[in-house]
């Protein structure tokens, strides 16, 4: 519980950069992420085998996280599951960001409620909005995502579905959805029936 996290630059990380959970009260303030392969812009194929350099994870309530910036090869600023079933009431603002940017999930059988994104720059990112759910019942409701600048998208700006990964050695298998969907012919993507959302 009330947490202050000021002005650390983060890099290149092996794996998840930071992961908080089952957090109350917080905030992340002028910090910055920075987990290259490459010093290309973008992310091409080199630089996206480095999966799970996670920026900022967060699971809980009460978050706010502000003035940073993220480059990733993999989810910057993250809501996921918390232990108590809901991560609700984050702020996510005046950031910048690069890999897979706003991302709220993986999702199973959890909620996810009254979460902000508001004043982000997106520059090269290769999904910018990200919700994924991996199965089961989960929720995520009340979400807003406000004054979004995205520029030079390389995969999807917006994917809202099931969670585009892999946990096995061929990376093109699907968990639930196929990294290499749609790209790769056979590639599959399973749709998650049960999970839901509004607002």
């Amino acid at each position: 519980e009330d947490i202050l996290i000021r002005d650390i630059l983060f890099l290149d990380s092996p794996y998840w950069t930071t992961k908080f959970s089952g957090i109350d009260r917080m905030e992340i303030d002028g910090c910055g992420i920075s987990a290259r392969r490459t010093r290309m812009e973008g992310h091409g194929v080199l630089d996206l085998s480095a999966f799970n350099t996670d920026g900022f994870d967060v699971s809980g309530h009460n978050v706010y996280v502000h003035d940073c910036n993220c480059y990733a090869q993999d989810d910057c600023y993250t809501v996921k599951d918390n232990f108590d079933g809901v991560s609700s009431n984050m702020l996510f603002e005046n950031n910048n960001a690069s890999g897979m940017a706003m991302v709220l999930g993986s999702i199973g059988g959890t909620h996810v409620k009254n979460i902000t994104f508001r004043n982000f720059y997106i520059h090269k990112t290769f999904k910018g909005i990200y919700t994924k759910f991996r199965g089961g019942t989960g929720r995520m409701d009340d979400i807003l995502f406000e004054n979004i600048v995205m520029d030079g998208v390389e995969q999807y700006p917006i994917w809202i579905g099931p969670a585009q990964q892999s946990d096995d050695p061929d990376l093109c298998h699907a968990n639930p959805c196929s990294l290499c969907w749609p790209d790769k012919p056979g590639a599959v993507c399973f749709p998650i029936e049960e999970s839901g959302m509004s607002n």
